[in-house]
């Protein structure tokens, strides 16, 4: 009997050693996976952060792309429109129309027409955007629709006007550096001009001009407030 319950109670013994034991590693197997939490948490977060404030550095670079666009189209859009009252004034003739088209007028139009798009390419390209979480994934996307909106619309008007400009400069030479033809050669197509025909495709170039312009300008301006807007939302954020 003795010798029974010596047994029993070194295997009781040894029976709660090892379970002892086993919740020692099992402990220390959740504290192991604990901390690799944290870890991985701590490296998403940071890599969250990361493309946050990437996120912002393309957006106020497009503020400082956008105004300096917008100012000089409307640099430009004043002095089409100063053309425009010039020769809708009632003492305008044919002289009016050719020293402008002659001398003063270029058809053409600054061809930038871009924004800062390599952060949220690369959050789509790895699928890192799902770090963002819903709400400013989803506010993330819908700007971005409203850049691609905007480059599309406003490209396709810039090349229009810009085919306009180009059929306008083969029938009328323009006052322009870079000619392939300078100088009093090309007098004698001023001299011999179809003034009709001039005043109809002048018209119609200038009016091309100002009406993309505006156009342009105005999507510009819309698409800068959404993206000081979205600046905002960012910015909210990070302080969260």
């Amino acid at each position: 009997m003795r010798m029974s319950a010596l047994r029993n109670t070194k295997f009781s013994k040894y029976l709660i050693y090892a379970i002892g034991e086993i919740l020692l590693v099992v402990i220390g197997i959740l504290i192991a996976l604990g901390i690799n939490s944290k870890v991985e948490q701590n490296k998403k977060l940071t890599i969250r952060n990361s493309y946050v404030q990437s996120l912002r550095n393309d957006l106020v670079a497009d503020v400082a792309l956008l105004e300096s666009q917008i100012e000089n189209f409307d640099n430009d859009l004043k002095k089409n429109i100063g053309f425009s009252k010039r020769l809708s004034a009632p003492n305008a003739n044919v002289d009016s129309i050719i020293k402008i088209a002659r001398y003063e007028f270029l058809p053409f139009y600054s061809p930038d027409n871009e924004l800062n798009l390599n952060t949220y390419n690369a959050l789509i390209s790895t699928g890192n955007i799902n770090l963002l979480g819903k709400e400013l994934n989803g506010k993330i996307q819908n700007h971005n629709a409203e850049q691609l909106k905007t480059l599309k619309v406003v490209g396709v008007n810039l090349q229009l006007g810009a085919d306009a400009g180009v059929q306008y400069i083969s029938n009328y030479p323009i006052n322009f550096p870079l000619n392939g033809i300078n100088g009093n050669l090309m007098n004698s197509v001023w001299e011999d001009i179809d003034e009709n025909k001039l005043k109809a495709n002048f018209n119609g170039m200038l009016t091309i001009k100002i009406t993309t312009m505006s156009f342009v300008s105005r999507m510009r301006n819309e698409l800068l407030s959404k993206t000081k807007e979205m600046i905002k939302i960012i910015d909210d954020f990070e302080t969260e």
